[in-house]
């Protein structure tokens, strides 16, 4: 049996739980690897396109273009959208990066 293997459970509470200590919404991680994933898929047969930093980089500068305001939070946490969650990936790029390329090894790895 490989010692260094993961099983699906203990991967995702890794994520999940470097998420709890760094105060990032499990759900952001998850809206967002989603939209790389989607991208990643789309790209990979037409040439490739960017690597997850490329494309993260690229993600934050347009979420902090969206809005004069989109570090502030959002009146209770609550759209119906997904869109208004607590906005880790403009408070703290470089961990949600970290726990974004751990939660898309882990989840979805191709």
């Amino acid at each position: 049996m490989n010692q260094t293997a993961h099983p699906p459970a203990a991967a995702a509470s890794d994520w999940r739980s470097q998420c709890r200590a760094r105060r990032i919404d499990p759900a952001e991680v998850e809206m967002v690897a989603s939209r790389y994933v989607a991208y990643r898929d789309y790209m990979q047969p037409r040439g490739g396109g960017l690597p997850l930093a490329g494309w993260f980089r690229f993600y934050c500068q347009e979420k902090a273009s969206e809005s004069g305001d989109q570090t502030g939070g959002v009146v209770s946490e609550c759209s119906a959208t997904g869109e208004a969650v607590g906005q880790a990936v403009l408070g703290d790029p470089r961990a949600f990066l970290e726990i974004l390329r751990l939660q898309i090894e882990t989840v979805h790895s191709t």
